[in-house]
């Protein structure tokens, strides 16, 4: 079986719940392609959904110091940045993620999860805004499109109060 072929075997059995072998599939795939960056990625990936997220992390960060690239590493990032915010390393989580919004600022899940790694490091008006500028730019909901102009000013100005005196 070729590489492609087994990582794409891989994912099925992780999808299908069986994530000892799929973690089993890659590590020997691992063998015959000890530098090759998608491989990295992927056993970074099985480590993390078996709840290894130490050794998640050093695979993803191999996988990147290796090459990877495109989407792949738009996943990447993202996966790591979950995981540092995981194990409590808030600051880490959060350069990674602006890394990831900076190198694909399209992925709106990037932006997603770099607002929950600025609220887990106490910075909380920084995600709100993040949330409200994803919302305005995906939202269909007429309820909330009605009020567009409204949260857009919010978004900015989240501790604005009128004095009425």
């Amino acid at each position: 079986m070729d590489k492609d072929t087994t990582i794409k075997r891989a994912r099925e059995l992780r999808r299908a719940d069986k994530l000892d072998e799929s973690q089993q599939i890659l590590l020997d795939l691992l063998e015959t392609h000890p530098e090759d960056p998608t491989v990295l990625f992927e056993v970074g990936g099985a480590y993390d959904v078996l709840g290894d997220v130490n050794e998640a992390i050093s695979y993803y960060e191999e996988a990147i110091e290796m090459g990877l690239a495109g989407a792949e590493l738009q996943e990447c990032l993202i996966c790591l940045g979950i995981s540092y915010r995981t194990i409590g390393e808030f600051g880490q989580a959060v350069s990674i993620l602006q890394d990831a919004v900076e190198q694909f600022p399209h992925d709106n899940s990037a932006h997603v999860f770099l607002a929950l790694a600025h609220y887990s490091d106490d910075a909380p008006d920084e995600a709100v805004r993040l949330l409200l500028a994803v919302l305005l730019q995906t939202t269909k909901d007429e309820g909330i499109l009605a009020y567009a102009d409204t949260l857009d000013f919010y978004k900015d100005n989240l501790d604005e109060v009128w004095d009425e005196e």
